[in-house]
């Protein structure tokens, strides 16, 4: 954040220390006390929860509470901003009057010394290095062999379908997603990514759009209320790398959304009956777009660890739950369906 070419003076940071148990406090008050003589300001505010919120969801609303910028960005706690992403994101949104401004990610891999591009549904004409690097949906699965073969060339191909070239692929923007028109609504196939994103704080405060108490998925929710409440359009930067978003793999360093356990599997489902029902209280048609896919992953995370009968009928009864959505696409009813009958089998 120091190194920000809008500034560190024009920034207002809000640190929220979820109940940390390492030395994560003296850090905080350290960085606070230096940046904010530097600026002779309350550049930076520090929140310490006494305690534990058990998710993201808290510390990212107590954050919200304490914002009183015009704009509003997030940054997770081991990622960072591109020297030039905070000016870049701010300038746009100002430009086109939008209440929603984002661009790419890369996602990190630093122990397989490997870097992958976020996946964008339109063509984009990203310079070296970037051309070389797999996208994190598709070309960069981590599916492998005949499974991996066959996402990569049907699978994929039945979900994402072909990019979209549009005349102006570079800035791309959305006066009503709600409409949704065909090349405007697949921004929806990209993962939430949140945190590549600058809002309009009053879009955010003024519907009080808060984080679901999920402990995966809620950034789905915060997001596609905030798309859907917009008013003032969405912009997407589709040539620009705005956030490196790092992936932590060893056993002891993960976070609490990597360690599959019931919470985990019961809330991701939660999440997207909750992001579906959403989608039916706007009169969204195409939630096909981005709920398919999710749903097969959750399969993939429900197989992953040895569920008892009592869960699984907690599971099935989200599953039912989503059945009763008034918009349910063909290819979502399938999938449902489907997880349907696997769930019964195991309970």
């Amino acid at each position: 954040m120091l190194e920000q070419t809008i500034g560190i003076e024009n920034l207002e940071i809000i640190i929220s220390n979820d109940c940390s148990t390492d030395n994560t406090f003296e850090i905080i008050e350290e960085f606070k006390e230096r940046v904010n003589e530097k600026t002779h300001k309350e550049t930076v505010k520090a929140i310490h929860s006494a305690e534990n919120m058990g998710g993201p969801f808290g510390s990212r609303n107590i954050a919200l509470d304490h914002a009183n910028g015009e704009y509003m960005m997030f940054i997770d706690a081991d990622d960072t901003y591109p020297k030039d992403a905070c000016e870049t994101l701010y300038n746009k949104i100002n430009e086109y009057g939008c209440d929603i401004a984002f661009g790419r990610y890369l996602r990190h891999y630093p122990e397989e010394n490997l870097l992958r591009k976020s996946y964008t549904p339109y063509t984009d004409s990203l310079e070296r290095p970037y051309v070389d690097y797999p996208d994190d949906l598709v070309k960069g699965s981590n599916f492998k062999g005949v499974l991996g073969f066959v996402w990569k060339n049907i699978i994929s191909h039945f979900f994402y379908g072909k990019s979209i070239d549009k005349e102006n692929n570079e800035e791309i923007f959305i006066k009503d997603i709600k409409e949704e028109k065909k090349d405007e609504i697949a921004i929806l196939k990209m993962l939430p990514s949140f945190w590549t994103k600058i809002y309009r704080t009053d879009l955010i405060k003024g519907n009080n759009i808060k984080f679901p108490e999920c402990v995966s998925a809620e950034d789905l929710n915060f997001l596609l209320e905030s798309y859907f409440k917009s008013e003032k359009g969405i912009l997407f930067l589709n040539n620009k790398i705005v956030y490196n978003y790092f992936m932590r793999l060893n056993v002891e360093d993960k976070s609490v959304t990597k360690n599959i356990n019931f919470r985990l599997v019961d809330d991701s489902l939660r999440a997207y009956r909750l992001s579906s029902e959403l989608c039916d209280k706007h009169g969204i048609r195409n939630k096909d777009l981005f709920l398919n896919p999710y749903l097969l992953n959750w399969i993939s995370l429900w197989l992953s660890r040895d569920n008892s009968k009592d869960e699984n009928k907690i599971f099935l009864n989200e599953i039912e739950l989503m059945e009763k959505g008034n918009k349910n696409g063909l290819k979502y009813k399938l999938i449902l369906k489907f997880i349907k009958v696997l769930l019964k089998i195991k309970s």
